[in-house]
Formats: structure tokens, sequence, C-alpha cells
């Protein structure tokens, strides 16, 4: 089968991590580039996927996703490494902040991270993907105030400028921040989706939720927290709640079936949670704030 590459964000450890090894482990035809500020994390990264799948097919480039310079500066760096096509990006990075921090550019850092950077990435790199292609936003349940997860701290879309803007979103609590970044990449997947198939492009499009994964840099804890979340103690809560909860490696594994799976070849503008297809939120099928979003993010990430 013919070589191709796929770009992880946030591929050297927890979810990102669990992705790079299933492709791996699947098909050594696929260059899998680890996209991570932290080079000597994907460095030890990349030498245990290759020590557990025998497969060399591993790169890392420096990306940092609070800073719209890095994020050009990787896809400069990108193009000159003469890699196989590209043929997934997975947009996997995320971040939780709980005080109040900007980007490089001056944005408030959660959406900055876990919108913006993305967006330029994937706008940069639209037309370097060799069709048929696919694209996979990880999210969270988190954005949907309807379910348990999005009951705690409820998404508030106040536009795309407001909340990349420190002061505005100063109304809204850290993790409120958060669920409202996770619906923006729900929107920003549903508008890609749809601008794909006006131009006829083979690029399928979707949002996945990993569910609650402790064990990632996310929801840093360690060791307590992923003994807590294996016993029954937890366990049991969790079930009545309805809170849906998974392990890296699980969910690693599934948002790697994304890119792999060809019963999922002509999938799009879906939102997963794990292995199971779901509705996303209602206001996440907004149509015109998903609009927004796209033209605001295209003027703030403008001359990048």
């Amino acid at each position: 089968m013919t070589q191709r590459t796929v770009i992880i964000t946030g591929g050297n450890s927890g979810l990102g991590f669990q992705c790079a090894k299933t492709i791996a482990s699947n098909d050594h035809n696929w260059h899998i580039v680890i996209a991570s500020r932290n080079s000597k994390r994907s460095l030890e990264a990349i030498d245990k996927i290759k020590l557990i799948t025998d497969n060399d097919n591993l790169s890392t480039l420096n990306l940092d996703l609070s800073s719209l310079v890095s994020v050009r500066n990787f896809v400069d760096e990108y193009k000159k490494c003469n890699l196989p096509p590209l043929k997934g990006l997975v947009c996997n990075a995320g971040i939780i902040v709980k005080d109040n921090q900007v980007t490089e550019e001056g944005y408030e850092r959660t959406f900055g991270v876990n919108h913006l950077g993305h967006f330029l990435l994937v706008d940069l790199l639209v037309d370097e993907l060799v069709q048929p292609a696919r694209i996979v936003v990880v999210s969270s349940n988190t954005h949907n105030p309807n379910v348990r997860e999005g009951r705690f701290a409820v998404a508030k879309y106040l536009g795309g400028k407001d909340l990349a803007d420190p002061d505005k979103v100063k109304e809204l609590s850290w993790m409120q921040r958060y669920t409202t970044s996770k619906l923006c990449n729900i929107l920003f997947t549903y508008e890609l989706d749809r601008r794909c198939k006006q131009k006829n492009m083979d690029i399928t499009v979707n949002a996945f939720d990993p569910g609650f994964t402790p064990g990632t840099n996310l929801m840093d804890g360690g060791k307590f927290k992923n003994v807590l979340i294996k016993s029954p103690i937890i366990k049991i809560p969790m079930k009545i709640s309805g809170i849906v909860s998974s392990t890296p490696k699980k969910s690693g594994k599934a948002m790697a079936r994304l890119l792999l799976d060809p019963l999922l070849e002509k999938t799009s503008g879906k939102y997963f949670q794990i292995l199971e297809e779901i509705k996303s939120s209602e206001e996440s099928y907004d149509k015109d704030k998903a609009h927004e979003l796209w033209d605001s993010s295209i003027e703030m990430t403008k001359g990048f």
C-alpha cells in the first residue's frame, strides 16, 4: 500500500500517544508526525512506540499552539520534510487553564490553544492534504449543557473575538472557558465539513469525545486519579450520573479508528463519543455561530 502521513498534535502523551501507537501498530504504511512543543518528550514517545510496534515511520516537529508564529513555522518545516502524502490530521492537543493567561498574540489562552491554533493549522494544511483524507478534531461532551458532563460549567458562546479577548471572558469561569472552547471545536468541525463538501473535496471531518479520561496531561493528577477512576467507589456514582468514563488507551484506539476504519471513509460532519456516533449539543449545530466563528478566526489569524 502507498505510504502516507498523519499529523497528530499532542501525540507524545495520553490520548494522542495511544492514537499514534495504535496507528503504528496497525499499519506500517503510515508515517506519523508527532506535533508538540516538548521535543524531548516527543522523542521519548517515538522511541517507546518504535520499541512496541517495530515501526520506524515516526518523526516529530515542534509546534506550540499558543503561538500563531509557531503554527506557521511548523507548517513551513513540515513542507520541507518531503514526507509521504498527507492523508490525516488529528487535532488532539488541548489545555485547561485555571488562571488568566494569554497566548503569544495576546488572545485568551484556552481559546487560543484549543481552537485558534488548530484553526490556523488546518487552514494552512488543508490544501496539503492529498484526497481522500481525514481530519479528526478532539472535543468533549462537556460542551453540552443537556448532559451530565456539561451541567457543571455551561458553555457560553460570546462570539469568536470576545472569546479571544482576555477582558471579555472574565465573566466566564476557567471551566466555562474550557467547555466553550470544546463547543468551538464542534462548530469548527461542522463548518469545515460544509466547506469541504461545497468545494467537492474528498475530506472527512469528524469531532471526537474521548469521554472522562484521567491519565492525560489535560487532567493532571497522576497515579492517584488513575487508581481512583478504576475503583468501584467512583465508578458507581459516575454510572448513575451518566458520565461516560474511559482510559487513554481505549479512547486513543477509538480515535485512531476514525482515521483507519474503511467503513468510515464517507462518514463526515459527525460527532463520536468513543466508538458511538451521537448527537452533539443543539447549539453546536447553529450555522450562524459556526460561520461567525470561522470569519472571526480568519481575521484573527490573518498574516500568519
